[in-house]
């Protein structure tokens, strides 16, 4: 009669706690929980502890079951996380490539531009035998020029005055820098500062023609763009 007992106990307790195999498909951990707590149990305090015992390794058994597969779950997670800040830094790292390639480009692209600007701003004026006045539209010209520079942060002109061989040398020193000196009012009266034109009077150096034609190109300015490091892209969306 005792062992009927514990058998419908028992049956009872698997039956009600979902262990069997058949209703609910218990995990092999629940199966070697509750066979292992069942033989403790019984072991320890006979039919009572085989049933407290079954109860308990079910328990534990379902218990180490989640466990687990929280365990898995969370190194999957782990390893789609790595996976994914693999491919992550993959892109970045081909961003980056790209963004260096791009940069360089652009500043090849910057100091042609700059190159080609320094060239088309590279102008000489000429001037009539003993003359330092501007010949004829070259003020209006001049003016169009400063208004063109003026915004170019950092962008400074360089004037040098020349005059050809014949008088004496300080007479050609002063004629020189007086020409000089009538394109730099220009370029003031056009919008361009003073303080970023800078003016050298050359005199008769370098002048060696002794033809009438050869003369006339030695009385002149030269002036050039020694430095653009302003802002050229704001120069050329403003146009």
């Amino acid at each position: 009669m005792r062992s009927k007992v514990i058998a419908l106990v028992v049956g009872s307790l698997l039956a009600t706690t979902g262990w069997t195999a058949d209703k609910d498909n218990a995990s092999k951990q629940e199966t070697i929980g509750l066979g292992s707590g069942a033989v403790i149990g019984a072991a320890a305090g006979g039919p009572i502890g085989f049933v407290v015992g079954a109860a308990f390794g079910g328990w534990l058994g379902d218990r180490f079951h989640h466990e687990k597969s929280g365990r898995l779950t969370a190194e999957n997670r782990h390893a789609d996380a790595e996976t994914r800040a693999a491919t992550l830094e993959t892109r970045l790292s081909g961003n980056e490539r790209r963004a260096a390639r791009l940069a360089a480009d652009l500043e090849r692209e910057r100091l042609a531009h700059r190159e080609d600007l320094q060239q088309a701003l590279a102008i000489e004026v000429f001037f009539r035998t003993e003359d330092s006045a501007l010949p004829g539209d070259t003020e209006e010209r001049l003016a169009q020029l400063a208004q063109f520079i003026a915004p170019m942060d950092g962008a400074l002109i360089h004037l040098e005055g020349h005059a050809d061989g014949r008088g004496d040398e300080q007479y050609n020193a002063e004629l020189s820098a007086a020409r000089a000196g009538a394109v730099r009012d220009a370029l003031v009266r056009g919008g361009l500062p003073a303080e970023r034109i800078v003016v050298h009077a050359a005199g008769e150096t370098g002048a060696t023609a002794v033809d009438v034609d050869g003369m006339a190109l030695e009385r002149r300015v030269q002036m050039r763009v020694v430095d653009i490091d302003g802002d050229i892209n704001r120069v050329a969306q403003s146009e």
